[in-house]
């Protein structure tokens, strides 16, 4: 928990938990846009006054990309610590997409990602935005890498492996996920598609493996 004070005149300031704050955030940008989540609505939803949230995280912008980073941190690093937990590569990669779904599709927040469906359209105007897309898939892809890596050497996989090709699909097929989510398919609907994308991923990492 990281906390942050809000000054009330004399005396102490009031604490308050950032993040809870941020996650009160995520909401609000994640739901509305950034365009329609104007500061008034973003001080209301969390039960700070405007001056009081820019005071805590900075202009809009900045308080955008405190709350990406948070997203990044817990909700879209669940996926990636799911597939980390299993025992075999196929439950992991299943289980990384089935938790893809309920992230992207569950009906207890807005649908999509707030990174792919939100910040993603901004970074050629917003350029804090921009520095945030360019750097947050990095850790991503080397927690993958080093996962497809560490199966091989386990002999989960065998020699020669391609792990790249391996991730780009997983990536393109978890984008897919995230469109159909947007476009409003239910969480069952994406669920069941676990099981196809992870056999679809170990193919595309095997096929250059000599038989």
């Amino acid at each position: 928990m990281v906390e942050k004070g809000e000054r009330r005149g004399r005396g102490r300031p009031r604490t308050f938990d950032a993040d809870d704050v941020l996650d009160k955030v995520i909401d609000v940008f994640w739901e509305l846009g950034y365009d329609a989540a104007d500061t008034e609505t973003l001080a209301k939803s969390t039960g700070l006054t405007k001056p009081s949230l820019y005071n805590a995280f900075g202009a809009k912008e900045d308080l955008f990309v405190a709350a990406l980073d948070r997203y990044r941190q817990t909700r879209s690093k669940a996926s990636l610590d799911a597939m980390a937990k299993a025992g075999t590569p196929s439950d992991g990669i299943r289980d990384y997409f089935e938790n893809l779904a309920k992230n992207v599709a569950s009906p207890d927040h807005p649908s999509g990602c707030l990174i792919m469906s939100v910040a993603m359209p901004l970074k050629d105007r917003l350029p804090k935005v921009a520095e945030f897309m360019e750097n947050a898939p990095k850790e991503s892809l080397a927690r993958m890498v080093a996962y497809f890596s560490q199966q091989t050497k386990k002999g989960n996989l065998p020699r020669g492996f391609d792990a790249m090709a391996a991730i780009s699909l997983l990536q393109d097929l978890s984008a897919g996920m995230i469109m159909q989510a947007r476009a409003g398919a239910p969480l069952d609907a994406l669920r069941s598609k676990a099981i196809r994308n992870t056999e679809l991923v170990l193919y595309e990492g095997q096929r250059g493996v000599a038989e």
